[in-house]
């Protein structure tokens, strides 16, 4: 049995609202950076379906850290896809 840890991350935010602190947009990229700079982190890049991917923060955050795309996931789910291949060898099913 695998023991796997979700870890939810922010969405990047790039002008601070109400109180939050000016450097918003770089704390919570520190944040996020010290999670998937970890070689046995799984990366989910998620972003709206509205948006452009090639817009997209999460993936451009997620291929910085892994540049040959071995440890993140998007959609479409590719037969290659490490996400796809992960939770078909843990015996679960995506629906």
């Amino acid at each position: 049995m695998l023991n796997l840890t979700l870890v939810d991350l922010p969405g990047m935010t790039k002008v601070p609202v109400g109180d939050q602190p000016a450097d918003i947009e770089q704390q919570i990229r520190d944040m996020i950076s010290q999670f998937v700079c970890k070689d046995n982190c799984l990366i989910l890049a998620v972003s709206p379906a509205n948006s452009d991917l090639a817009n997209s923060d999460a993936l451009k955050i997620a291929k910085e850290f892994d540049p040959q795309g071995e440890r993140f996931g998007y959609p479409p789910l590719g037969e290659n896809n490490p996400f796809l291949l992960f939770f078909l060898r843990c015996d679960l099913c995506l629906l």
